[in-house]
């Protein structure tokens, strides 16, 4: 086996491919103004500002988000529930919960940061409960990981798959709202069964399946967090996914060398 050169996960090639779809995002409804029908901002901001956002995430720069921390609370209580295990605060993950069955609430609290105030969410118990049901028996938070063999080298894919049921890989998704196809372009439903294979954990792979859940509440008038859960299902397709990764992967190594005085952290480099 060659040196390994690089080292990738999924949400970095997500990333690049917005940046490849720059002119789409340019081009959205959400960048037009309603009042002028101009753009908000012109094609070439888009464009820096994907290419930021990529390079930012290349460098792991911290960043504060409450919608992220809102997914990553959910996931928690999914896998606390699927697993029945309570959550023990750590540094990867610093958050607390505590649940009341009598008043249905189940709250997760992240502590304050430098760059975010404490968060409180609280979320339907009961709720929780009905959703993990979905993920019953299956195996949370599994760690993967595979080189795929490209024309620069030798690449790791790695990353950590949410949930895994028998032969099908699971992501779960929260957003504010959902319309099918929402995560089509993502590659997290290549990576993972492509690292499974590879890697002679599994023979076969079913399929993946993005498990949406479009959240509600969390408001003064409606303070408690529930949902509609949207399965988006993509069947697997082994040899199609290495010929779609290694393209995609080769392009983004490309984009990788052509910047590679932007990037501070090595890692990506497998420094």
């Amino acid at each position: 086996m060659q040196q390994l050169k690089y080292r990738i996960y999924p949400s970095l090639l997500d990333k690049f491919e917005a940046y490849l779809r720059a002119d789409e995002e340019a081009e959205s409804f959400f960048n037009i103004d309603n009042e002028t029908g101009e753009y908000k901002k012109s094609p070439e901001q888009v464009e820096a500002e994907l290419k930021q956002s990529l390079i930012d995430a290349i460098n792991r720069v911290p960043f504060a988000s409450e919608a992220a921390d809102k997914g990553t609370a959910f996931n928690a209580l999914i896998d606390m529930t699927v697993h029945n295990e309570k959550h023990v605060p750590s540094e990867r993950a610093p958050y607390s919960i505590i649940g009341d069955k009598e008043t249905n609430i189940v709250q997760v609290t992240f502590p304050a940061t430098e760059l975010a105030p404490m968060r409180n969410f609280l979320f339907d118990r009961n709720w929780v409960i009905e959703q993990a049901k979905y993920f019953d028996g299956a195996v949370s938070q599994l760690y993967v990981s595979a080189v795929l063999k490209t024309k620069y080298g030798d690449v790791e894919l790695y990353g950590f798959i949410d949930e895994l049921k028998r032969d099908v890989v699971y992501d779960i998704k929260t957003t504010s709202s959902y319309t099918f196809g929402k995560y089509e372009h993502g590659w997290q439903r290549h990576v993972y069964p492509y690292c499974l294979i590879a890697s002679g954990e599994m023979e076969s792979v079913k399929a993946f399946e993005y498990t949406a859940f479009a959240l509600k509440g969390g408001t003064s008038r409606t303070p408690l967090i529930s949902g509609v859960r949207y399965p988006e299902y993509y069947t697997y397709n082994h040899e199609q996914t290495v010929k779609l990764l290694t393209n995609h992967v080769e392009h983004f190594i490309e984009f990788l060398e052509a910047n590679r005085e932007l990037i501070i952290d090595k890692k990506i480099f497998g420094e």
